[in-house]
């Protein structure tokens, strides 16, 4: 068994755990308890139950925990979490997938106080005749998390991912791609957040937060810039930091995931800029996605997505794969690149022990 398919049997044994079909021991390994609780998953979720996991159903499983973890405290699903349990929540989001709203809590009424009546001397408004409306709007941020919740219902109402060799739309096979490798980053950083002593989890934010600001300077001009400038820059920067590399990359694989968990979309592209500037470049996929979708930063045009792209599937190619970056992975992301047309600080990184190599 590769090391990357036990770590993801990993990720799905901790996940059925958390929802309360016990497989016991988080080890890798796929044996009978795991199949059986795998086939009650299967069972409550309305899927064939065969005790093997397909694409679709482990991608549903595995960012329905991620998703518990950053949610299940948020109204309404702190409240079905109280009363229904881990499953009933699991159940809400498969509800959810399926079309099927979640109720909402119910907001107290306020009672909006009457306007006093106008005054004799009050000048009435005149209606603004001939002229342009002044409106000012506030720009709001892209949510990966609503875009990989969208992504996962169109997946699932297609029966499955798209496979490398049956890529029809590549923007939504791309898509789908983003939305694996943002879960395996979530996956990674909270295995590696495990070993992090004496930090909570506020600490941990506020340091990938520093983290976001210190890399602010690499991110200028991203858009428009060659992963070539963009990684020689970070790298210079990096390498004065005074920071162990190894520290630094397992601080990247963190805020990485934490950007995700908490929709933070510039704290996840500044951590895979940092890691792809520390050598990892792998995680130019992750780049590329942002660059693409106008996650984090401007979205760019297509060849310089295309570039970071092109970079990640190199590096995985020569086995230097991240984020779960299988096989069937890089020909799904290969196949779809060629469907994509090309157009012409004073903070503080953070300082996360190293997590060694193989782990």
């Amino acid at each position: 068994m590769s090391a990357a398919q036990r770590e993801q049997n990993r990720n799905v044994q901790s996940a059925l755990n958390y929802f309360g079909y016990n497989v016991g021991t988080v080890d890798g390994s796929i044996g009978r308890k795991t199949r059986a609780g795998i086939s009650n998953y299967q069972s409550d979720m309305g899927y064939s139950i065969d005790g093997r996991l397909d694409d679709a159903e482990r991608s549903f499983l595995l960012n329905s925990h991620h998703r518990a973890q950053a949610s299940a405290h948020v109204a309404p699903y702190n409240q079905i979490l109280a009363s229904q349990g881990q499953q009933g929540l699991l159940r809400t989001y498969r509800d959810e997938q399926l079309g099927i709203p979640t109720p909402q809590v119910q907001q107290p009424q306020v009672q909006q106080a009457t306007a006093p009546a106008p005054t004799q001397n009050t000048v009435p408004a005149r209606a603004n005749t001939g002229a342009l409306p002044d409106f000012t709007f506030g720009e709001q941020t892209r949510s990966a998390n609503e875009h990989c919740n969208e992504i996962n219902v169109l997946t699932a109402a297609n029966g499955g991912l798209t496979a490398g060799g049956n890529v029809a739309d590549a923007e939504f096979a791309l898509n789908e791609q983003f939305c694996l490798a943002r879960t395996q980053a979530m996956a990674e950083s909270s295995r590696i957040e495990a070993t992090i002593p004496n930090l909570s989890a506020p600490q941990i934010e506020a340091q990938c937060q520093g983290l976001t600001q210190a890399m602010a300077p690499q991110m200028v001009g991203i858009d428009s810039k060659s992963p070539s400038e963009v990684i020689a820059d970070g790298s210079s920067f990096l390498r004065n930091s005074g920071k162990p590399m190894d520290q630094l990359v397992s601080g990247g694989k963190v805020c990485l995931g934490v950007g995700y968990r908490t929709d933070d979309a510039e704290m996840a592209m500044a951590s895979g800029v940092l890691l792809a500037s520390a050598g990892q470049l792998g995680y130019g996929e992750i780049v590329s996605h942002h660059l693409r979708e106008g996650f984090g930063a401007a979205k760019g045009p297509a060849n310089v997505a295309s570039e970071w792209m092109r970079m990640a599937i190199n590096a995985a190619q020569s086995g230097a794969t991240v984020l779960g970056q299988t096989p069937d992975r890089i020909a799904v992301l290969s196949a779809a690149m060629t469907g994509v047309p090309a157009q012409t600080g004073t903070a503080a990184l953070p300082a996360f022990p190293a997590v060694p190599t193989g782990n």
